[in-house]
């Protein structure tokens, strides 16, 4: 659970940060395109053994007067030889913020993991009101 929650702050900050950066108004309704790379440290669920991760990939924000919209697509890998790819999607509608994020990576050897999680967030109060989600071993394909 701890790691979880720790996971989830770490995502939750990273989009909270994300939003805020490109709040700036958009050039009449095109997206605006910035590039993902990000590196981290986590824990792999299928072997219980540290791991490096590294996100590479484009997020495209939409803006709609104060609301924003943010769609990801990144590729993903590990020290531990797992690779794959994933998505994320981020709303901000000035009164709840909406985060959704899926991933699943795979070795040489077959095995699979999965990282799933969904955050919002009441901004008129702060409250988180859902935090789901984690890294969970699918096993082999």
């Amino acid at each position: 659970m701890r790691r979880i929650r720790r996971r989830g702050a770490v995502v939750l900050t990273l989009l909270s940060v994300v939003a805020l950066a490109f709040a700036a108004p958009a050039a009449a309704d095109r997206p605006t395109e910035e590039p993902i790379f990000d590196v981290f440290p986590d824990v792999n669920p299928c072997t219980g053994t540290p791991m490096t991760v590294t996100f590479i990939g484009t997020v495209f924000f939409h803006e709609h007067g104060s609301r924003v919209v943010a769609h990801a697509h990144r590729t993903i890998t590990t020290s531990d030889g797992f690779a794959g790819h994933g998505t994320d999607n981020f709303v901000d509608n000035g009164r709840v913020l909406v985060a959704r994020l899926s991933d699943i990576m795979s070795n040489a050897s077959g095995d699979r993991f999965r990282a799933h999680f969904v955050f919002v967030v009441n901004l008129s109060t702060g409250t988180v009101r859902v935090e789901r989600g984690g890294l969970t071993c699918i096993g082999p394909a």
